[in-house]
């Protein structure tokens, strides 16, 4: 077990490394008076009502790597500029970002998102929507891991504070805002915050320590900032690395905050829709969002394609495929790689009593994910627990009950993951894949398909007669666009 999700243990309702020596608590105030002063003296820190900042950086797209330990794919930030109102608590973020990993679209891609109340995203035509009630306070909370905004809601009346005892040499102190704790840790020689912590929710993950580290600190109007920032989970995954170029205080800052129509309209709703197509005897598509499933009649049980994005989504593709039906159970899932929004409901399959078949590459940390602890916001596995059974795959598997033969190969070489796995159904001539070749969508100019080629090398190499490619995005087609979308520059 890690350092930071042993904190976790210890402590579910707190994301600090914690001591058992409770005699080693003390009042915290003395040590936050001691942290403004170190960044130019308290009266300064609460005089402060906005910050601008300007830089660029790196984005990291969390769940998206080769393999489960493998390093995450960068994007390349080339702008970012984060508006903060601390007085009007709210904030607005514009920043752009370029892919420096394969992909199939490799356009700079604008980002602006905030909170003013609740959380918001703007579209690129300048569309405003209201974002989820789980993002209106992960924002929230964006303003206290800065530490201006943390020293400012540390000093106000009725909040709580206490050190702890040292971390790594680190000074420790805890605030508790209403119920709102988050910790700060200090460089004991400069006074100064190293990194702020928080517990968070993560869909997939459950319960993690989300990470702000600083550095880099500079004087700017005649307070220190820190011109280096970073986010990361659990310690283990980076989220962004920011290199300010630029800071500037109490400027008056003008719209960056939504109408009151936006404040006042409810979180979206999230729809799940399935449904079911017969591609084959025995042989159903589950689509009707933008990750689908398939579902595979065997002679006395079904088995299933991909536990996709979430536990809403998951948890009604089971419904659907048991409807389809009754009398057989539902046994397994196979899982095609362990990317987030192709495994999102791994723990809803596992809390259902599904076996998960995956390669072996990923069973490792699938065994991880079912132990992770749910707590700030409980799952399907979290309210129902089991234990989870994890079938490896290598090379190649073959799940035959004499009635029907399921044919699971790894995709080998693909750049995409290295844990990949495809379906292929001899009688059929069914070949099903996620990933490794989307086809666009009606009425649209294909794009690159980096994966492909390697697809058709595996297909050829494995000796597979395929007529249709069943993709988890998209739509069926044939062996004969794959070709072609393969030799596409």
């Amino acid at each position: 077990m890690s350092p930071l999700r042993s904190r976790i243990a210890l402590l579910p309702f707190a994301a600090f490394a914690a001591s058992s020596d409770l005699a080693a608590q003390r009042p915290g105030r003395p040590l936050i008076e001691n942290v403004a002063r170190a960044m130019g003296g308290r009266d300064r820190v609460l005089a402060v009502r906005t910050l601008v900042i300007e830089g660029t950086g790196d984005n990291f797209n969390l769940g998206q790597n080769p393999s489960p330990e493998a390093v995450l794919p960068r994007y390349e930030v080339t702008e970012f500029r984060r508006s903060i109102d601390f007085a009007g608590r709210r904030w607005l973020q514009d920043q752009t970002r370029v892919p420096r990993f394969t992909t199939g679209n490799t356009a700079p891609q604008r980002q602006r998102s905030g909170y003013d109340s609740v959380a918001f995203n703007i579209a690129a035509d300048g569309t405003v929507a209201r974002g989820s009630a789980r993002a209106d306070v992960d924002r929230a909370n964006e303003l206290l891991h800065h530490p201006i905004g943390f020293i400012q809601a540390a000093l106000a009346p009725g909040v709580e504070l206490t050190e702890h005892a040292r971390v790594s040499g680190l000074r420790h102190v805890r605030m508790n805002a209403g119920g709102n704790k988050l910790a700060m840790f200090i460089e004991p020689r400069t006074s100064l915050p190293v990194r702020i912590e928080k517990v968070g929710a993560h869909a997939m993950l459950g319960d993690v320590v989300i990470e702000t580290r600083m550095s880099d600190w500079r004087m700017v109007d005649g307070i220190r900032l820190p011109m280096r920032i970073a986010q990361w989970i659990d310690g283990r995954w980076p989220l962004s690395d920011l290199q300010l170029k630029s800071a500037s205080l109490n400027a008056t800052l003008s719209d960056i905050g939504v109408t009151p129509e936006v404040r006042a309209a409810q979180p979206p709703a999230v729809a799940v829709n399935v449904t079911a197509d017969s591609i084959a005897p025995g042989v159903w598509y589950l689509t009707g969002g933008s990750h689908h499933s398939v579902a595979i009649e065997m002679r006395d049980h079904l088995v299933l394609v991909e536990a996709p994005l979430s536990d809403a989504r998951t948890l009604a593709v089971i419904r659907k495929a048991r409807e389809l039906r009754p009398d057989k159970p539902l046994r397994s899932v196979i899982n095609t790689h362990h990317h987030f929004d192709h495994a999102g409901g791994i723990r809803a399959a596992i809390a259902e009593g599904l076996t998960v078949v995956t390669h072996a590459g990923n069973a490792r940390f699938f065994e991880g994910l079912a132990r992770r602890r749910h707590f700030v916001v409980e799952d399907a596995l979290a309210k129902s627990p089991r234990p989870a059974r994890i079938e490896r795959v290598e090379g190649k598997r073959i799940l035959t009950d004499g009635s029907r033969s399921v044919e699971i190969h790894h995709i080998s070489g693909n750049p995409h993951a290295g844990t990949f796995l495809m379906i292929y159904l001899p009688a059929e001539r069914i070949l099903i894949e996620a990933d490794a070749y989307n086809p666009p969508a009606a009425n649209t100019t294909p794009g690159p398909a980096p994966f492909a080629p390697n697809l058709v090398e595996n297909i050829d190499r494995l000796g597979l007669r395929v007529d249709r490619v069943v993709p988890i995005h998209g739509g069926i087609f044939t062996m004969g666009d794959l070709r072609a979308a393969a030799l596409r520059k």
